[in-house]
């Protein structure tokens, strides 16, 4: 049968209109297996219709700014986003001495409240370092956060240098400055040694602080041990001095209560992240007194952040600092910047060295050497090397500024006192003391009243600190007193025991000492 022309067209439109058909569905399936990873776009069906995107037209929402980081509010926010040391999981160790200081939370606030005048300066000094904040704590462990502390091993400051360490990192100690007492030079010192440590250990921090309290050299001799034994060589592994196991924890315990007080029910002393203190730098010798005068700082604040300074004046030589609550500090700059040096003390002081003479010490400081024998109650110009001058001011103000008003006081001798001893303690010579109780000879009897003259001092007070001391082969009480700026008769007293006894090596004495005359 014959098919017409038209339907032969018609047929032909149908046949390829189902193969067009047919290729799109391949091809939609193939789409479908590339993408089928691809998780498809998700549309909120909460809004109305018209809010929900189209899968054509996506728009990619702006991305936020990034916000800067917030400052912390206070001193304890700041340590906490700067812990690095501290485990999630306490060690038993550790919670002992958390559950000590939880004991006597009161005493525990009163450590951190002692940290207030600065902390802020010494994880500053820290966060310079890059080191953990944790070890800003520290000082708790180590003195009380007391820079007068002193240990039985004539360990000194916040941060508890021996003479030797301080020696090593640069800390300068003369009759004038103990720089293990300042703040600031101590801080950078202990910084740069735990530094050391870190790096020595391999970034074990918990080896580095046992080295800083036992020494690096008893941590290494403790970990050739263990590994002789084939045991474990990290810290909680070691066999270390007692105070060294209980050192390292007492750090950990510290800072897990700063890190969550609430969880422990501590109400943390409010400390502010600012600086307590500004440093003002000195070009010249300056009295204490004056300072204290012109700024109006009372005696004891004066002392927290200054205890460094051994005499009523700055060192003769050198660059030193005084630091100041930030509120005082603009009052001393401004007489910095508007007096003389001349004037900033009543006196100087010169330590006699090997080849010096009066005549030229007194050119040096263009003063006559009447004057100077006079100042210094010279009867000849014979000088001892060490011998400390008193040196008036020159020009001027030497002729209108009385070197220093002296003033007379009444000493009553007891069983044990020497003439050498009395004149020690009273800042004089036993050669003064002689002349003014016109005596032939050093023999004084109990119950003799002695006239001392003695230049008045407006030294700020003066803090006892009660220290342990352990008797070293060789010592005796002459020795001890002499030591520690002590009387014999003082040290007896307060041990019960008779001066003509022998001192045993390893006995104990109870002193009373002021740290800063040591």
């Amino acid at each position: 049968m014959l098919v017409k022309p038209k339907n032969i067209l018609f047929c032909l439109c149908l046949l390829l209109i189902s193969l067009q058909l047919v290729g799109c569905s391949q091809i939609s399936d193939a789409a479908k297996t590339e993408n089928s990873s691809q998780p498809a776009p998700v549309f909120d069906l909460n809004k109305p219709p018209a809010e929900v995107a189209s899968t054509k037209e996506v728009e990619i929402p702006p991305e936020p700014p990034v916000a800067e980081p917030k400052q912390p509010v206070d001193m304890w926010q700041r340590l906490r986003q700067g812990f690095q040391i501290a485990p999630e999981a306490l060690p038993i160790a550790v919670i002992k001495q958390q559950n000590r200081y939880l004991k006597n939370p009161r005493n525990l606030n009163k450590l951190f409240e002692r940290a207030t005048p600065y902390i802020f300066h010494v994880t500053q000094q820290l966060d310079n370092a890059e080191l953990p904040l944790e070890l800003a704590l520290l000082p708790i462990v180590e003195s009380n956060y007391d820079p007068l502390a002193y240990s039985r091993s004539h360990a000194v400051g916040l941060w508890q240098f021996i003479p030797s360490t301080a020696k090593s990192l640069g800390l300068q100690r003369n009759r004038w400055y103990e720089g293990r007492r300042d703040v600031v030079e101590s801080t950078a010192a202990a910084a740069t040694y735990l530094s050391y440590l870190n790096k020595r250990f391999n970034g074990d921090w918990l080896l580095a602080l046992a080295a800083y309290n036992s020494g690096e050299g008893a941590v290494k001799k403790a970990i050739r041990k263990n590994r002789r034994h084939g045991k474990a060589t990290d810290f909680w592994s070691l066999k270390l001095p007692r105070e060294t196991r209980n050192y390292v924890p007492q750090l950990l315990a510290l800072a897990n209560l700063v890190k969550d007080p609430q969880a422990h029910k501590l109400q943390l002393p409010a400390i502010p992240n600012t600086a307590f203190f500004d440093i003002v730098q000195l070009k010249s010798q300056i009295e204490l007194s004056k300072v204290i005068q012109v700024t109006g700082v009372t005696d004891s604040m004066f002392i927290k952040l200054n205890p460094a300074f051994r005499r009523s004046v700055t060192p003769p030589e050198g660059t030193y600092h005084i630091l100041l609550p930030v509120a005082e500090s603009p009052a001393l700059n401004e007489f910095l910047a508007n007096n003389n040096p001349s004037t900033w003390a009543t006196y100087r002081e010169y330590v006699v060295k090997s080849g010096d003479t009066l005549s030229h010490i007194a050119q040096r400081h263009q003063l006559s050497t009447a004057l100077i024998k006079n100042t210094n109650g010279l009867r000849s110009d014979f000088l001892r090397v060490g011998q400390v001058l008193r040196i008036p001011p020159s020009g001027e103000l030497a002729l209108s500024t009385e070197y220093k008003a002296v003033q007379t006081l009444k000493y009553t001798v007891v069983a044990g006192d020497t003439l050498s001893e009395i004149a020690e303690k009273h800042k004089i010579s036993t050669r003064s003391l002689r002349r003014s109780n016109n005596l032939s000879g050093n023999i004084i009897k109990v119950g003799q009243i002695l006239v001392i003259k003695a230049p008045s001092t407006t030294a700020p007070p003066e803090k006892l600190r009660k220290l342990s001391y352990q008797v070293r082969r060789g010592d005796s009480l002459y020795l001890i007193a002499k030591r520690f700026d002590l009387r014999v008769a003082d040290i007896t007293h307060w041990n019960k025991i008779n001066r003509k006894e022998f001192l045993r090596p390893g006995q104990r004495l109870t002193l009373y000492i002021n740290p800063l005359r040591i």
